[in-house]
């Protein structure tokens, strides 16, 4: 039978869904879980059935007569398993029911419970949903969620009702992303903006970034390379991304938890993209917006259509097409009837509070196909302070037109130019008056001018936030902030926010001489900006004497490095006598040998300015492609535009020299051109470089023995499916639509919500908190259980709101995002209970408890929090503490791992916050542990190998699922190959640890031999610099005079760090994967200052750069040397090739979770190590310095602590551990031998009675 599972592609081309229903909740049940297959996002999502309360209106009380069912005795005598029940649709629930009937010696209680084997599309506890009537299911995608074209038809209607608000007539609704927005959008009294003030005044740790908007996350995720962004307002990502867009449909969590940056001032459409006001939504939410700005009012019903359509907010109105209306020249008697001033729309239009007034107008000034402007803007006086009336209507404060820059002569053709053009205005006003906080808060300013005031973080950020602008000009303030996260550009005095880093600086940043790259310095185009250093300006392309022009990335690169053209002989055809370059004149009337004394003058004297080739170098962000000067509209060229048949300079230069042959310049000409025609071919045809090891001193020689060359390439195929379409419209909005059978032809529909919706058709948005959560790790093979569970903090009773389980394997997970909602247990939630988040970490091998977090749910008045999360899993339990001040009846006090706060932690069985509540942990296996209820079921946690709320169904991995010894581990109940993964040995890596990796054998010669080592491990020269694979930390054993590294790929380069010294251990042209190689005296890389005389040294860093050709030149048996920043390799033509190299990073762990006795924990990187070691201090050893043998000499243990290799047979250890191993055992059988003699000896009473003799 063709089993549900395999159905996947019904959700979408880049998800996957199965049919396992979980959870008996109230507010949710009948949930599917949906699983994404991007590969670094884990969106933990359940779609359910979700009513508005918790009476369940889903009656599944009916007889099923279209499938075959059984009994659990039925199922048990067929010999039927629950991993078989499983795969029939079942739920869950049941699964674990009929696993519980069989492990059961008596049987009587399930005996004759039912269960319905479904056939697809059906599936549920009874069958009684499915997800098309005829259709194919895999037609259905997820993708057709996400995917809708502008449009002026409203999709996906939700609002947020959790909050009394008045936003307005219908349609419009309030959006949760509208709540502390910057903009008042509740006109009762700005319900939505009144607490928002604490957001503004927030401050964040020094490990956390502080988005925007307030909030805070781990500092960390700055680093993502997969630019998800953790902020609600995206303020962490340096890349502009919106939403919704293609890359961003791949997944649901981000996009529906992407809020618009409060003082960036856009419209909100409800599902991540933000717009400017009045501009197009996607899903059509601005037409809800004119809609309710169009409504009539107090205004008679004449007046209303013909103001309404003149001032062009929408195209019809009341139903009244405005085209009609005006065609039938129903304006004049519609004017007539209004009663004057005229306010529309009759709600604020803007802000919450800024409102229009019409007064009387002759009709010949009235032009039809022109928006109607407003006489008077008006606005609350008390939240925009900075403004001076003109005069005042009712109990409205105005401004005259022209104020507002609604001049008289501006023609403006729609309602969103009138908002664009008064909106700035504006922008200084506020949401809320504040008291009394300038003596409160040093974090915030004041603006001049005004009564607002800002976050500090706010000042030189790209964004007007005051009244006069001066938050983006206080240079000298914005310094001396000590942000983070600010940057200061060379030669300017203020310092921008991060958030600016995509144009922040003219040539690049903070430190350029820092940046640049090796082969850019003196190659006659200026890269960094002049400066000033010991009186004397400096750039990278001053004091260049001692530089060698022509070298690899200059030679033939179509563009005079050297003064005399050096490096460009004998690169084309020899047209001019060496020094003097060819040169087709600007007039195009001759070909001349051009003197070098011309070129490089600032004088352009050929065309295409190919004797001043810099002007495009300079002018042009990719001036290494952009080479032909177009002198009349001052512009360059590709080289490949030349002779294309397209003018594309002004005057056609370009082309002109062609004459009508056009692809003149495609190389397979070259040998019918002339001499001219040659020349203009190879003008800007200039070779971008990359870092290149053409002439590189190639260590160790060849010929090199290479063995098993690794692909790479995985052999996993991933199928995506083109997105379909519903045979019929999709009413649940962000949710699933599924059929409900509730009799033989009585079908319903039911919409299955994601958490962030709910309602019998997902219309209505929940209050949540959304939790990224990355975790790092100290061992890569041990699976972890991770519990994460929301509760109410204010009592003894820690009553759980909603809670989450993961299994989390670093071999898999490490590096990725688990996003995860938490759902409160009412609606609305009670915003005076505070809130926590606990987690909880377990060794899942043996259900060792390992660690616990703490997380604040800070600003509970949001209906939406948003959490991100950095945690380092320790390898054990975190230690007792002795003066713990807390009383725990039933369990252990324990110190959180993040903060210095104590909990305690409640054996199985109990609960609360003094482990003194008693609960009902029967229904949990006895493979697994209970840590605590929720919806009176407790909450089981299973050993690895077991599933199911209950742990009562086994997992298990295909036979023979990883190759060479590798073991499977299965991380999630879908069943599916993604559900497994292969715990490789060391040699082995891939997905079923099919491929063997690259072997790296290094010997030490006349060098002390550390106690461990760095391995630099370079490969793809082919780009800008070299690509660092990964940095590899290894001890050594004692007698070790090999070491063996094993590389993720294929590789070029290979530095070795011993204690302080760096060894060039391998330089290869092409990829190797195994090799032996040794170091020694000869391969160590010298620093720079043992190569430079004292007065080099003394040199500014930039000028002494000048200098890196010299020791390779005087020292022939150099290899390589280093600064601070640059590792450079000596030539066969003894220049030098350096690349970036930090030899000042630092190894040091953040958490110190692993090593004990105050070992220094060393590792490459804080995320995902590969490896981890602990230098021990004196009297200590051991991997994790847990050994002590002070008093007791040199034990065997501490001889042979490193040679014992962990997770290896015996018979495949070192000779030396066999050895002593046998020797012991002899030792031990010579000693038990002569201990039982002796016994047998003394047994006899005659033989105790002699002392001695």
């Amino acid at each position: 039978m063709l089993t549900f599972q395999h159905l996947v592609c019904f959700l979408c081309a880049f998800s996957e869904l199965q049919s396992i229903f979980y959870d008996t909740d109230p507010f949710q049940f009948d949930c599917l879980y949906y699983f994404p297959s991007n590969p670094f996002i884990r969106d933990i999502v359940k779609y359910c059935i979700r009513p508005t309360d918790d009476k369940n209106p889903i009656i599944i009380d009916f007889v099923n007569m279209h499938q075959q069912n059984f009994t659990f005795d039925e199922l048990h005598r067929l010999n039927i398993s629950s991993h078989e029940v499983l795969l029939w649709s079942s739920s869950m629930d049941l699964a674990e029911r009929y696993q519980y009937y069989v492990d059961q010696s008596i049987r009587s209680i399930e005996l004759n419970e039912q269960f319905f084997n479904c056939t697809p599309p059906r599936f549920g506890s009874r069958c009684q949903y499915s997800f098309e009537l005829v259709s194919n299911v895999a037609d259905m995608t997820l993708n057709v969620l996400w995917q809708s074209d502008m449009t002026d038809a409203v999709t996906h209607r939700t609002c947020y009702i959790l909050l009394d608000c008045d936003r307005g007539p219908a349609p419009m609704c309030l959006d949760w992303r509208e709540i502390c927005n910057g903009r008042i959008d509740c006109f009762n009294n700005g319900v939505d903006e009144s607490q928002c003030f604490e957001l503004e005044i927030n401050e964040c740790n020094e490990n956390e970034y502080r988005c925007y908007n307030g909030l805070c996350i781990a500092r960390i995720f700055l680093d993502d390379p997969f630019f998800e962004a953790e902020c609600f307002d995206r303020s962490d990502l340096w890349v502009e991304t919106d939403c919704p867009n293609a890359y961003l449909r791949r997944h649901v969590f981000e996009c529906a938890e992407y809020a618009c940056r409060p003082d960036e001032g856009r419209f909100p459409c409800g599902d991540g993209q933000c717009v400017e006001d009045f501009d197009k939504c996607q899903n059509g939410r601005h037409i809800l917006l004119a809609q309710s700005l169009s409504v009539q009012g107090y205004l008679p019903y004449d007046c209303w259509i013909a103001v309404g359509c003149l001032s062009k907010v929408t195209d019809q109105v009341n139903g009244v097409s405005c085209e009609q209306f005006v065609n039938l020249s129903q304006v004049l008697p519609g004017l007539e009837t209004c009663e004057y001033p005229v306010q529309f729309p009759t709600i604020p239009v803007l802000l919450g509070h800024v409102r229009f007034l019409y007064y009387p107008k002759q009709i010949f000034n009235i032009s039809v196909k022109l928006a109607l402007i407003p006489d008077y803007v008006c606005y609350d006086e008390q939240l925009c302070d900075f403004l001076r009336p003109t005069f005042y209507h009712g109990n409205l404060t105005c401004r005259h037109r022209y104020e507002m820059g609604l001049k008289s002569d501006v023609e403006l053709k729609d309602w969103k130019s009138i908002i664009d053009l008064i909106k700035p205005h504006f922008r200084g006003c506020i949401t809320l008056h504040y008291h009394n906080i300038t003596s409160h808060y040093s974090s915030l300013y004041a603006c001049k001018n005004s009564s607002k005031y800002i976050s500090k973080y706010r000042l030189i950020d790209g964004i007007s936030d005051c009244a006069l602008n001066d938050d983006e000009q206080v240079s000298e303030l914005s310094c001396s902030l000590n942000h983070p996260f600010r940057l200061q550009c060379l030669n300017e005095i203020h310092c921008q926010s991060i958030s600016l880093l995509r144009n922040i600086c003219q040539f690049g940043g903070q430190n350029n001489f820092e940046e640049i790259l090796f082969y850019e310095i003196c190659d006659r185009v200026t890269d960094l900006s002049p400066m000033i250093i010991n009186g004397r300006n400096h750039s990278d392309e001053t004091d260049c004497e001692n530089w060698q022009c022509n070298n690899i990335y200059t030679r033939c690169d179509g563009f005079w490095s050297c003064p005399h053209g050096e490096d460009e002989e004998n690169c084309t055809r020899s047209i001019c006598p060496k020094g003097l370059l060819p040169c087709i004149l600007l007039n195009r009337s001759a070909l001349i040998c051009l003197p070098a004394s011309q070129v490089g003058d600032g004088i352009i004297d050929c065309l295409g300015a190919s004797d001043e080739i810099e002007y495009c170098r300079k002018s042009n962000e990719n001036y290494r492609t952009r080479g032909f000067y177009c002198p009349n509209d001052s512009k360059c060229v590709q080289h490949g535009e030349l002779c294309n048949g397209n003018q594309d300079c002004l005057l056609g230069d370009d082309e002109n020299v062609c004459e009508h042959r056009s692809q003149l310049c495609e190389k397979s000409n070259f040998h019918n051109l002339t001499d001219a025609e040659y020349v203009f071919c190879q003008i800007g045809s200039i070779i971008k470089p990359s870092f290149s090891l053409e002439t590189a001193s190639i260590y160790p020689p060849l010929p090199i023995v290479q063995i098993n060359p690794v692909n790479n390439q995985l052999n996993e195929q991933y199928i995506y499916s083109s997105p379909g379409k519903f045979s019929q419209p999709n009413i649940c909005n962000y949710g699933l639509q599924v059929y409900h059978s509730l009799g033989l032809d009585n079908i319903s529909i039911v919409c299955f919500c994601p958490p962030n919706y709910y309602g019998d058709r997902c219309q209505f948005q929940n209050q949540r908190v959304s939790l990224t959560l990355r975790l790092g790790l100290v061992e890569r093979q041990l699976p972890y259980a991770i519990v994460i569970s929301f509760f109410e903090d204010d009592n003894d009773r820690q009553e759980i709101y909603s809670y989450h389980q993961l299994t989390y394997l670093p071999k898999d997970g490490c590096g990725r995002s688990f996003n995860i909602y938490l759902l409160y247990s009412a609606r609305p939630k009670n915003n005076s209970k505070n809130c926590s988040i606990h987690i909880d970490a377990f060794d899942k091998n043996s259900l060792t408890y390992l660690a616990s977090w703490h997380l604040k749910v800070p600003f509970l008045f949001l209906p939406v929090n948003r959490l991100a999360v950095f945690l380092t899993l320790p390898i054990s339990r975190t230690l007792h503490h002795s003066h713990c001040p807390l009383e725990c009846y039933k369990g252990t006090c324990v110190k959180y791992l993040n903060e210095e706060h104590f909990f305690c932690l409640c054996y199985s069985g109990w609960s609360g916050a003094k482990c003194h509540i008693q609960i009902d942990c029967t229904n949990c296996s006895s493979n697994s542990i209970c840590v605590g209820t929720i919806q009176n079921r407790p909450i089981c946690v299973c050993r690895l190998g077991k599933f199911g709320p209950r742990c009562l169904l086994d997992q298990s991995c295909p036979e023979k699922f990883c190759e060479n010894d590798g073991r499977c581990v299965m991380i999630d109940e879908r069943m599916i190959n993604k559900s497994y993964v292969c715990i490789c040995p060391q040699s082995f890596f891939g997905i079923r640890c099919e491929k063997i990796k690259p072997k790296i054998e290094i010997s030490f010669l006349n060098i002390e031999v550390p106690s461990y080592t760095y391995a630099f491990i370079y490969q793809d020269t082919i780009y800008r610099q070299p690509k660092l694979l990964h940095i590899i930390l290894q001890k050594v054993k004692m007698f070790q005079k090999i070491i063996t590294f094993y590389a993720r790929s294929a590789f070029q380069i290979v530095i070795l760090k011993t204690d302080i010294n760096y060894y060039l251990a391998v330089l290869q042209q092409s990829e190797s994967t195994n090799i032996s190689t040794t170091i020694g005296p000869a391969q160590r890389c010298v620093p720079y200052q043992e190569l430079f005389s004292h007065e080099l040294l003394t040199l500014p860093r930039i000028h002494r750069l000048k200098n890196y050709h010299v020791p390779c030149q005087n020292n022939v048996e150099l290899q390589c040397f280093m600064d601070e920043l640059y590792m450079c390799l000596c030539t066969v033509e003894h220049h030098s090739n350096c690349f970036s190299f930090d030899s000042n990073m630092t190894f040091e762990c953040i958490d110190d979770l692993y090593c004990e006795n105050g070992g220094i924990c060393l590792q490459h990187k804080a995320e995902c190590p590969e490896s981890i070691l602990c230098v021990c201090t004196d009297c200590f050893f051991g991997n994790r310095c847990q050994f002590y043998a002070k008093g007791i000499g040199l034990t065997l243990d501490d001889m042979l602590r490193y040679a014992i290799q962990p997770n290896v047979t015996f018979s495949n250890q070192s000779i030396i551990v066999q050895s002593s191993s046998a020797i012991i055992m002899f030792l031990f059988v010579v000693g038990l031998l002569n201990s039982i003699l002796t016994y047998l000896v003394f047994r006899h009473p005659n033989c105790r009675q002699t002392g001695s003799g």
